[in-house]
């Protein structure tokens, strides 16, 4: 009886150690190594001291296994956001370049840096979360919805700022939304095509409401333009459903 307990008391302490992998490692051998190391256990639950040396064995060879797991999955992270850093670098080149040969274009030091900053991010957020699906669809539907976001953003920034209608920033809330539905369907496929969806359908009521309220040319302009946002937006909803049917199937 009391061996019978110590086994149930290290299958315990067991199943703690495994937690210290990776989530994805232990999602999928976590169940198979606990049922190993019970069966283990249960050969040598006769001996009180050979259960113990058993035990004490397994754990330090599981917590060396979980050190070098999670080493190779930070640096597998690590190289990711390597390239990323490259990559955005390489965009970082053109606003650098342009500021050195357009006139007018005086950004500060800290405005690379901030944008620098906004392209390692999408970056980093489209390595992230495309990795959650290999469906070719998912992966290019969060890329274009990324993008289509990111420019919806900065060219609403900018035209607020050379129009002086801060009213105009009521784009912005289609972004607030976008983020919201990213939380709360968990980036799963379907959710994330409502989610686009209901950002396509937010982009006319905004101009429509701006009209109305705070009617101007460039309240016009700034409609007719988000027309293409409204075409990535719907777009990437298609893309994220058809990903989400092809996960089904």
């Amino acid at each position: 009886m009391t061996g019978k307990t110590a086994g149930q008391r290290y299958q315990a302490w067991y199943a703690m150690l495994l937690r210290l992998y990776p989530r994805s490692f232990h999602e999928r051998y976590g169940a198979e190594m606990a049922q190993t190391f019970q069966d283990l256990c249960r050969e040598r639950r006769n001996s009180r001291f050979g259960l113990y040396s058993l035990a004490l064995w397994l754990y330090c060879e599981t917590f060396i296994g979980a050190i070098m797991e999670n080493a190779t999955h930070v640096q597998g992270i690590g190289k990711t956001a390597l390239r990323v850093a490259t990559v955005s670098l390489g965009f970082l080149m053109v606003p650098l370049v342009a500021s050195r040969v357009v006139d007018g274009w005086n950004w500060s030091a800290g405005s690379f840096v901030a944008v620098y900053a906004l392209f390692f991010g999408l970056g980093m957020a489209y390595a992230v979360i495309g990795r959650r699906m290999s469906v070719w669809s998912y992966k290019v539907a969060v890329g274009m919805s990324l993008a289509a976001a990111f420019a919806l953003g900065w060219s609403n920034m900018v035209q607020v700022a050379d129009s002086g209608h801060p009213e105009n920033l009521a784009y912005h809330l289609v972004l607030v939304v976008g983020i919201a539905g990213a939380m709360l369907s968990r980036l799963k496929a379907r959710g994330l095509a409502f989610t686009l969806f209901a950002m396509a359908a937010m982009l006319p009521v905004i101009a429509v409401l701006l009209l109305l309220v705070a009617p101007s040319e460039i309240a016009r302009n700034m409609a007719i333009g988000r027309s293409l946002y409204i075409v990535l937006f719907i777009a990437s909803g298609f893309l994220f459903r058809h990903a989400s049917l092809s996960a089904v199937n």
